[in-house]
């Protein structure tokens, strides 16, 4: 038996040297260290490191509590119902924010973070269809006319009616003023309803905006900076689809169930929701540069010297952009996984877990499985092209988890 495995060994799993000219030296990807651990820190006393995680859970903290303030006051008005805060609190009309990644350095704390506006794109659809829409018409115009002419009737006939009470009634002019006021007050209440409630949204839409602005992040970033005890700088990335990052992905659906356990429904909408395009393939280079020949066309091989060349030779912008977004990868989504387990049958009763999946696209590393690339392995045995979310919470009749992936390519 051990002459067969040896006799194998020579035969078939030799060991080649590099100098070799068979042996192809493949370009291996590597992924950064922040994607990978979430924190990039480097101590002289490893005893420091303990209290990253809890400070970076700490900071996660703040920033959704930051975003997800809201004003009550206004937000009150808009609804002819009372609202309650524990709805509002379990409402998706709020800003998703992602995981933290946390750069260290000697005197800095670099904050990444991908945020989906959903709060945002639901005031300006409901002004686009309730409002803009209508202000455009000529019906509306017209009422904007009649509203003019019927107030400026009134203002000359209250005028006149001054006059008289003001001749009988000398001693009362205050109250004769404050009641003609009312007056004034409900015409313009009734009449301009509409544009109050459209300048109930802008105010809504300018809070949301200034959550952004430095001024009003200032107070934030004090607040981190005491626990780091650093200077502190974000790095906002707006996402446009919600299913671009794996945890804004998941925390829909974990809302959504705690108010109402139809778990099925709600998987089979998100997954409706992400949209995937078939993916056609690019050939990617699988060298190193040769600095030797490093000016020089080979024809017979898609090398790394002709993209250098070419790109030396066309030194525009417009060509710059378009190398350095092709070589981006992971900025197309291949695939979505999501899964929900627990407590979360519909009646109040615990009696059975339920376990629902739903998925579209592939999950599948293309280029290393298919086309033979090489690829990194992220700590354990993630994929370098996979983001997983694991989240959990709890309803009146049982704790249930979310489990999520999005996949690029």
């Amino acid at each position: 038996m051990l002459n067969i495995i040896r006799s194998k060994l020579k035969n078939t799993y030799k060991k080649k040297s590099l100098n070799n000219g068979n042996v192809t030296i493949y370009n291996k990807d590597f992924v950064p260290a922040v994607r990978d651990w979430k924190n990039s820190i480097y101590v002289y006393n490893k005893n420091a490191l303990s209290l990253i995680p809890v400070a970076s859970r700490l900071v996660i903290k703040l920033i959704k509590g930051y975003l997800n303030s809201y004003n009550l006051n206004i937000e009150s008005k808009l609804r002819k119902e009372r609202l309650r805060r524990r709805i509002r609190k379990l409402s998706t009309n709020k800003i998703f924010v992602s995981d933290g990644e946390f750069k260290h350095t000697n005197d800095k704390v670099n904050i990444t973070l991908y945020v989906y506006n959903r709060q945002k794109l639901n005031y300006l659809l409901k002004l686009k269809k309730r409002y803009t829409s209508l202000f455009k018409k000529e019906k509306f115009l017209n009422k904007l006319k009649l509203i003019r002419k019927v107030g400026l009737n009134i203002l000359k006939k209250q005028q006149e009616n001054i006059k008289v009470l003001t001749n009988v009634l000398p001693n009362y002019n205050s109250k004769v003023y404050s009641i003609q006021n009312l007056y004034y007050k409900d015409f313009i209440i009734k009449s301009l309803k509409k544009l109050k409630y459209y300048m109930l949204y802008k105010q809504l839409l300018y809070i949301n905006k200034t959550k952004f602005e430095y001024s009003y992040l200032q107070g934030l970033i004090n607040l981190i900076r005491k626990i780091y005890k650093k200077n502190v700088e974000f790095n906002i990335i707006n996402l446009k689809y919600f299913y671009f990052n794996s945890d804004i992905f998941t925390q829909p659906l974990v809302l959504k169930l705690r108010k109402e356990r139809k778990l099925l429904r709600y998987l089979k909408s998100l997954v409706k929701k992400s949209k995937i395009n078939k993916i056609k393939l690019d050939e990617r280079s699988r060298y190193f540069f040769d600095l030797e020949n490093l000016f020089t066309v080979n024809n017979d091989f898609d090398t790394r010297n002709n993209f250098l060349n070419d790109f030396i030779k066309q030194n525009k912008t417009e060509y710059l952009k378009k190398v350095v977004l092709n070589n981006i990868k992971y900025k197309r989504v291949s695939g979505v996984r999501i899964e929900g387990a627990g407590r979360l049958t519909k009646r109040y009763t615990a009696s059975r877990s339920q376990h629902k999946v739903r998925y579209k696209g592939n999950l599948v590393n293309v280029y290393s499985s298919i086309k033979g690339y090489p690829s990194s392995v992220l700590r354990g045995n993630l994929k370098p092209n996979l983001q997983y979310t694991k989240l959990n919470s709890k309803s009146r009749i049982g704790s249930f988890g979310v489990k999520g992936w999005v996949s690029g390519i």
